[in-house]
């Protein structure tokens, strides 16, 4: 169990430092130290390097999974940016930021609603708690 456990936090500490390093790779091409395109190799080859490892690892039958979905998405990936050559940047960054504010609107007005019933059914139920309670002198 102490390995196990001595594992998850080296994994996890890894990875925290992982995340760390991208973002100074990103400051960094903000900067001008570096370029786009040489920071973003880096960060293909760190997870091509990790799907390795973790694919080593897996049965055959996870293998042809893996594959079949990297294949479906390398096909997905490719017309998606085959369309988007023929789209303005900016029309698809306009179009992402109002799917995004909307989305927000919805999850806003959902989670609202909830805590809107929750609240009433808590209010309900406090008041059937307070009708049964007899008071006597």
């Amino acid at each position: 169990m102490q390995n196990l456990i001595t594992s998850m936090v080296r994994f996890s500490t890894a990875l925290t430092l992982f995340s760390l390093e991208q973002i100074e790779q990103t400051v960094s091409v903000v900067e001008g130290d570096t370029t786009l395109a040489k920071s973003m190799d880096r960060f293909e080859e760190a997870l091509n390097g990790l799907t390795d490892v973790l694919t080593a690892k897996m049965d055959d039958s996870k293998k042809e999974t893996l594959n079949s979905v990297v294949n479906t998405s390398e096909d997905l990936v490719k017309r998606t940016m085959d369309s988007a050559k023929v789209l303005d940047p900016r029309d698809m960054l306009k179009a992402g930021n109002d799917l995004l504010q909307k989305t927000t609107t919805a999850t806003s007005e959902w989670v609202s609603k909830a805590a809107s019933a929750v609240q009433n059914a808590t209010r309900a139920a406090q008041g059937d708690s307070k009708s049964d309670t007899v008071v006597t002198n």
